[in-house]
């Protein structure tokens, strides 16, 4: 079980890299000892592999452990379960951004790890119990991080105000009433709100709000600068920008600290690897797939699982005086991945180069597979401006910032809409993969 304390930061910006090393190669023991004992599906896979109890004892030793996909999670069901279905208090799922969503289960100890690790992320961001916190994210459709962020600024004593996704009238209303200082949020809603403000005339650089963690969508490139969604809202409401970065399976999320330079993991909670395409581990700050193991997860914990996103790590002492390792923005999702005319190309990186353009009102990337060897990309975009002159501003950023030109079709916006909902998708779907291998 995670410490139940309320003091946060201390050890956290405390701990030596000796400490770091013991609190992971504990985690990682234990861990494989707890799933040995209890999840019928490790039993079986660590079997065939010829593993017994013991044989996991430090981070040397994980290479001997196979990975563990989504696939293996959606096929084997109940199968990862370690506890009876009467010490499940929560079910949660997945978004469904790669696959078709699957069953992340809670017991009350997760509930309270869940909390305790966002209160770790909020501490990393400066938040603190003096803090009133706009929470605009959605707590229903079995979303794991509204409750996460809401038990994480709990723990930390904030004032939240659930004001949720829907309205930025209401978002604007709660964070004049009462002063908000933060919020929480994905940032194409912050620049909703931005943009109604505006509307209204009203400066959100004079607001209370002076910190802003988002979630969800890309608001940093590679090299740490701002998305053009990133420099937008920053202008637009004065605030410091926070990334953040989780994933459903693993319950766990990881928050930059005011330098900006990447998310710092928890040591206490959770181990991660960056591999290359043949599983093995990769130098620091190359980019690779993020494979996670969980700490202190008594329903369903994870050993290796291969989480689809790509970034690197950083292992350097970060400027905020930690030792703890950093995860670099996403640069994509491994399955998502395009090879356009010999280039290689993500979802996010076109989406970074759309945003920054203020004549497009909203958009869908369409991938189809022109060869065996080479994709095709259309955007299929909804415009404020003349539609032939957008057309080639559109081509033209991106021929400039990705060495591509992807045929751009103009629709109406209601057409744009209709594309980017997709069921049992939680959020707005605007890479659509139509390759025969993605059908």
């Amino acid at each position: 079980m995670p410490p139940t304390g309320t003091e946060f930061g201390r050890n956290q910006v405390e701990l030596s890299r000796k400490e770091i090393d013991h609190l992971v190669n504990r985690g990682l023991a234990r861990t494989f000892e707890y799933v040995l004992a209890n999840s019928p599906f490790y039993r079986k896979r660590f079997r065939v592999s010829g593993l017994q109890q013991g044989d996991v004892k430090s981070v040397k030793d994980l290479t001997r452990l196979p990975f563990t996909s989504k696939q293996d999670i959606a096929e084997a069901g109940r199968e990862m379960w370690c506890v009876s279905p009467d010490d499940v208090i929560d079910v949660s799922t997945t978004s469904g951004t790669t696959g078709a969503p699957t069953l992340y289960p809670m017991t009350r100890g997760d509930i309270e790890r869940l909390g305790y690790n966002e209160a770790l992320c909020f501490d990393c961001a400066g938040l603190t119990k003096k803090d009133t916190v706009l929470l605009a994210v959605t707590m229903d459709r079995c979303f794991i991080a509204g409750l996460a962020y809401f038990e994480g600024l709990r723990r930390i004593g904030a004032t939240v105000v659930r004001v949720g996704c829907a309205s930025p009238m209401m978002a604007l209303s709660m964070m004049e009433k009462l002063d908000a200082t933060a919020i929480v949020s994905v940032p194409s809603f912050l620049k909703k709100i931005a943009d109604h403000a505006a509307e209204k005339n009203l400066d959100l650089t004079k607001s209370s709000v002076k910190k802003l963690v988002c979630i969800g969508e890309p608001v940093r490139t590679r090299t740490f600068e701002l998305t053009p969604l990133g420099r937008q809202i920053t202008q637009s409401w004065g605030a410091q920008i926070y990334s953040t970065y989780g994933v459903t399976e693993l319950a766990t999320s990881f928050c930059e600290c005011g330098a900006g330079r990447g998310g710092h993991l928890l040591p206490e909670l959770i181990w991660a690897e960056i591999v290359d395409d043949q599983g093995r581990a990769t130098p620091a700050g190359q980019v690779g797939e993020i494979v996670a193991t969980t700490f202190g997860v008594e329903a369903m914990p994870l050993m290796r699982f291969k989480t689809g996103d790509c970034s690197f790590v950083i292992n350097e002492q970060c400027t905020c005086g930690r030792w703890t390792a950093r995860i670099g923005p996403i640069v994509g999702r491994k399955n998502q991945m395009m090879k356009i005319k010999g280039t290689t190309v993500f979802p996010a990186a076109v989406q970074a180069v759309l945003d920054g353009i203020e004549e497009v009102a909203g958009y869908v990337m369409v991938v189809t597979s022109e060869s065996s060897l080479s994709d095709q990309l259309e955007i299929i975009a909804a415009v404020k401006a003349d539609e032939a002159r957008t057309r080639r501003k559109i081509q033209e950023h991106l021929q400039a910032e990705l060495k591509v030109t992807p045929s751009v079709r103009i629709a109406d916006l209601n057409q744009v809409e209709s594309l980017q909902q997709k069921q049992d998708y939680r959020k707005k779907n605007i890479f659509i993969d139509r390759r025969s291998q993605n059908p």
